[in-house]
């Protein structure tokens, strides 16, 4: 289904034909990067369902996705076509409109607003880069980048500090490590801190990060360990230190096969899940509240090659994409335990590369 239609005009049929908008649901965002196409899913809470809403074509092969603070905006790496994307968000209906695009430092592979809404960090995967772009007052990408980095081959991932006066890029294969910069806000500069890097665990190779709510930890995902890694973060230096690893698998998992891709931690801090690539799963661990410490929760089975999924806001669905079938899968969460429960399957476009959840303004 391709909403041709604007999404203003589909907030009045629908308001005229029912008494009611969409405001205040929640919507899921699908790059399609098969068919060069950001999808959108609505959620229905009470039935536990998603269906599709509509589409919007880019000018090439949508991967990374990111929202502004407010949710009006969305920012979109192009890969294809080696440029960023800005969208729209109709808060009614969550369907996105392109406003503009702005030529990228290469082909990114990951794309961060910082705090103050300002700059636009990526990670360029191929060309072993970090970029900064400016964000206009209108929440609009606005020029090719104003700093550029060459950190080495295979930067996967670039994510700000909660205070955002530091910022992190993990490197799979080779490099093996986490690179450490200072991130100056007022400028947009980046500049490797001391030491200029984390090394990962042995054959580890880290590819994405997140900071925990509390801001003293941080989890990275390990795509060739098939694991997670616990760092303690010091707030003052910008500087983590690895303290915990452990594996996505199961122990009688063959360790030669299958890569991890994402990592998310819920909104409550308690939780952490990772994504795995090959053994096609979900896997889930309970964080220690006083120490941050890791202890493993469990694994359900998901779409085939599961590269990116999603924490839905409020913390009760998760959804995930299984890029080697074209397939979403949708789990009720329990909050209070973590624990995930399968309860849809459905088909999506060609190739899905990021799922991006988002509740609609009420």
């Amino acid at each position: 289904m391709n909403m041709k239609a604007p999404a203003s005009l589909l907030s009045i049929v629908l308001f005229l034909l029912y008494g009611f908008t969409t405001a205040g649901e929640t919507v899921v965002f699908v790059s399609e990067s098969g068919h060069k196409r950001i999808a959108v899913f609505a959620l229905d809470e009470e039935a536990g369902e998603l269906s599709r809403r509509g589409d919007v074509l880019l000018e090439g092969s949508p991967g990374s996705l990111a929202l502004s603070a407010d949710g009006s905006k969305i920012y979109a790496a192009v890969r294809s076509e080696k440029k960023f994307a800005t969208l729209a968000v109709d808060p009614a209906t969550g369907l996105p409109e392109p406003l503009s695009y702005i030529a990228a430092a290469g082909n990114p592979a990951y794309v961060h607003p910082d705090a103050t809404g300002k700059w636009l960090l990526a990670a360029y995967y191929g060309e072993g880069l970090v970029s900064v772009s400016r964000i206009d007052d209108g929440g609009e990408v606005a020029s090719e980048p104003v700093c550029v980095l060459d950190i080495g081959p295979k930067a996967h991932c670039i994510r700000t500090d909660p205070q955002n006066r530091f910022a992190f890029c993990p490197h799979p294969m080779d490099l093996n490590c986490v690179d450490q910069f200072r991130f100056d806000a007022a400028t947009g500069d980046l500049e490797l801190n001391d030491p200029p890097t984390m090394p990962g665990e042995k054959g580890a190779g880290p590819r994405h990060i997140k900071f925990h709510p509390g801001g003293r930890w941080a989890y990275v995902v390990n795509e060739q360990g098939k694991s997670v890694t616990f760092c303690h973060y010091d707030e003052a230096t910008g500087l983590l230190s690895k303290q915990q690893t452990l594996s996505t698998h199961p122990e009688d998992w063959d360790p030669s096969t299958g890569s991890c891709a994402e990592i998310k931690i819920s909104e409550d801090g308690r939780f952490v899940y990772a994504s795995n690539r090959g053994h096609d799963s979900i896997a889930s661990f309970s964080i220690d509240p006083a120490t941050g410490r890791l202890e493993a929760l469990e694994r359900v089975a998901t779409a085939k090659t599961p590269r990116s999924f999603d924490i839905l806001p409020g913390g009760r669905f998760l959804v995930a994409a299984g890029q080697g079938e074209d397939m979403l899968a949708l789990y009720r969460r329990d909050p209070e335990t973590g624990r995930l429960e399968r309860i849809q399957t459905l088909a999506c476009g060609k190739s899905p590369a990021w799922v991006m959840g988002l509740r609609l303004s009420e």
